[in-house]
């Protein structure tokens, strides 16, 4: 009789097109996996993969199975989650999830479902927080980019803008931007200048060359050094709202811009998870 669990690890192995990455998924051991495997192509009496150094290579067998099975084992697996949803056989569940502090703390704390979950949230930088998520850490990520991580997914919840901002009461251009920009008193996130080198690739196709006379590893911060004058940045549009309401601050060549896109990465067998699929809906609604 084959073994449901077969078929599971038959599909990560190939998506992911590795043993142990189709076993890190699964939080299973790769000889475990290995032996799904196997048992499922002595049960078929035909080979599914094609073993190489580095790299399991589906067969044509292979291929056809994946059509046939991908579909019906999703859907058993997002049967399972909401009957277990819908039953109340779970208590309201507890959600870890990790993101940059300012953007969770401005944009995504307020818009979480609070009927949903409990949430315990962390404060990190992307690629940290991916392998946490990978491991089993974490349950949902607030990523900045998308990282080549095995078995994660990432689905677009919002887009963030980058605009040039300098105290209300300095003189700004009339024309020649770069060369107002290459003379003013910077401050950065960083030393290697990340949202600021962005910013001048976008709209000037190279990197800038400026010294920044301050470095704050906090975008409130920034933005609290720019209402006192202290130079000029590139912040995200969201920070600076109630910063324009209040006249401290001004945007500078507000046509000229850098976007980024925001995604909540989660691991791949929780796409059917139904909390997990309301927090989506919510963030991408609050857009």
């Amino acid at each position: 009789m084959i073994d449901f669990e077969w078929y599971r690890s038959f599909i990560h192995v190939y998506q992911q097109r590795s043993v142990s990455a189709a076993a890190r998924v699964r939080f299973l051991t790769q000889p475990a996996v290995s032996q799904h495997i196997a048992a499922l192509e002595a049960e078929l009496e035909t080979s599914l993969f094609t073993r190489a150094p580095r790299q399991m290579i589906p067969t044509d067998a292979g291929k056809e199975l994946y059509t046939q099975v991908v579909g019906l084992i999703d859907r058993l697996e997002e049967l399972s989650l909401e009957m277990k949803y819908v039953s109340g056989e779970q208590p309201r569940p507890v959600l870890k999830f990790g993101g940059p502090t300012e953007f969770v703390t401005h944009e995504i704390i307020p818009a979480l479902p609070l009927d949903a979950a409990q949430y315990i949230a962390d404060f990190g930088m992307t690629a940290d927080l991916i392998k946490r998520l990978a491991d089993g850490e974490l349950d949902f990520v607030i990523a900045t980019k998308r990282m080549e991580e095995p078995g994660i997914q990432y689905v677009p919840i919002a887009d963030e803008s980058f605009l040039l901002v300098a105290p209300n009461d300095w003189e700004v251009p009339t024309d020649e931007l770069k060369d107002w920009m290459d003379r003013q008193p910077w401050i950065s996130y960083g030393l290697e200048l990340p949202i600021i080198r962005r910013y001048y690739q976008t709209q000037f196709g190279e990197r800038p060359d400026i010294r920044p006379e301050m470095i704050l590893p906090n975008v409130d911060a920034i933005l609290a050094a720019i209402e006192s004058k202290c130079g000029i940045s590139i912040l995200p549009n969201y920070l600076i709202r109630h910063a324009l309401e209040r006249g401290t601050v001004q945007v500078v060549a507000p046509e000229r811009f850098a976007t980024n896109v925001i995604y909540l990465a989660h691991r791949t067998e929780s796409k059917h998870d139904p909390v997990i699929n309301q927090v989506i809906q919510a963030l991408q609604d609050a857009k």
